[in-house]
């Protein structure tokens, strides 16, 4: 009996001492955030979960730290990463769910479509929520791109260098409707970005895995404007 009671003491003991170290950890990675000292950052949220790997608040904090990287180009661990520690942070403290699209640490990341998933948003909310971006073959960044609104209505915007189109962007207005949870139609105001043969109006657009597929058109639209490249 006394060696069982001396067992738990010391199990106790350890508890309270491993807690207080993570503590001491995340506090110290907390400081080091604030004053932008990313590596010494990562480096404390590091220590904390060696000895606890679900710690919520150093995977939420790790993941903050690595989004702000992400936003200046610097981040070599990946977007997967982010949201692998975003995830674990959230199944170990489900409110952290909740702070997620207003959380600045990830204001480039919100653009995304598998954070807004990770977010708790449907495809439908996600749609309007971000912007689509085409290919981007050179400097100038993605040559045109979707931005669906709430109200049914979208905007086209295509990369143009005629001298006489000012800023260099055509911009196209239009409307769309869903036809199911995986397509929609996009019909174009005069003037149309495609050439219409006068017997169809209406594009169709699959909607699929983060990607769109617009009919009429030769490549496909994503969540990323590849800005890193450009």
């Amino acid at each position: 009996m006394l060696l069982r009671i001396a067992i738990l003491f010391l199990f106790l003991i350890f508890e309270i001492s491993s807690q207080q170290t993570n503590e001491n950890w995340n506090k110290k990675g907390i400081d080091a955030l604030s004053k932008k000292n990313y590596p010494e950052a990562i480096k404390s949220f590091q220590r904390t979960l060696l000895k606890s790997p679900n710690d919520a608040f150093a995977n939420y904090n790790l993941a903050c730290t690595y989004s702000l990287l992400f936003a200046q180009c610097e981040d070599d661990i990946g977007e997967d990463k982010i949201y692998e520690l975003i995830q674990k942070a959230i199944r170990s403290k489900p409110t952290y769910k909740n702070k997620l699209l207003s959380d600045p640490d990830f204001s480039v990341l919100s653009g995304r479509y598998q954070f807004q998933m990770i977010a708790g948003k449907t495809k439908k909310e996600i749609l309007t929520a971000i912007t689509w971006y085409g290919p981007s073959p050179g400097a100038y960044g993605p040559m045109d791109q979707f931005t669906f609104n709430d109200d049914g209505t979208f905007i086209y915007t295509k990369v143009d260098f005629e001298e006489s189109i000012a800023n260099g962007r055509l911009q196209f207005l239009g409307n769309y409707k869903w036809t199911s949870d995986n397509e929609f139609q996009i019909r174009f105001m005069n003037p149309s970005p495609i050439p219409m043969d006068g017997k169809k109006s209406e594009l169709k657009v699959k909607y699929f895995d983060g990607k769109l597929e617009v009919e009429g058109m030769d490549h496909i639209f994503t969540d990323s404007s590849d800005r890193c490249s450009a």
